[in-house]
């Protein structure tokens, strides 16, 4: 088990799906910069209750502003910003799942996984069944990850592997 960073949108998905479990199933620590952290706690209360409950999740600050400077000056939100700069300096990986926070990401040299990438792990790893990953995977469409026919056929294809 290790340490990641995460941006918002996976943790807002997962806490709306009552799914953090798969979190710490895979990692020890998730590390959110303060961004990420304000973006959930405007989210419904749920949400709020749901991250403020989970133990696993710390704020860290970035030290590194020439990271943060230079990252700013690309055109995604601050929570991303904060996400990626927060992964570089620390160099972990990053659980993320915009389709421009990613290419930024991988662009800057990062390792990415999203939300789908851990529903997969989670099954590998055993800790879902196949049913509870489907299960899981309909949950999450319905908290509001949004996924591509293409994806979806990506996902399942390696659920299948």
């Amino acid at each position: 088990m290790n340490i990641v960073v995460s941006d918002t949108t996976a943790l807002i998905i997962l806490a709306k799906s009552d799914s953090l479990i798969l979190l710490s199933n895979l990692f020890k620590e998730i590390y959110i910069p303060q961004a990420v952290y304000d973006e959930l706690m405007i989210k419904d209360d749920i949400v709020k209750y749901r991250i403020e409950e989970f133990n696993q999740i710390s704020i860290k600050n970035i030290s590194n502003q020439k990271i943060l400077q230079s990252i700013q000056k690309l055109n995604i939100d601050k929570g991303e910003v904060e996400a990626i700069s927060l992964a570089i300096e620390l160099n972990l990986k990053l659980i993320i799942d915009e389709r421009k926070g990613r290419k930024i990401a991988l662009a800057q040299g990062l390792k990415i996984v999203g939300v789908l990438g851990i529903l997969i792990e989670n099954y590998r790893q055993d800790f879902l069944s196949l049913s509870e990953t489907h299960f899981s995977f309909k949950l999450f469409k319905a908290n509001g990850l949004r996924v591509s026919v293409e994806l979806e056929k990506v996902f399942f294809d390696r659920l299948r592997a």
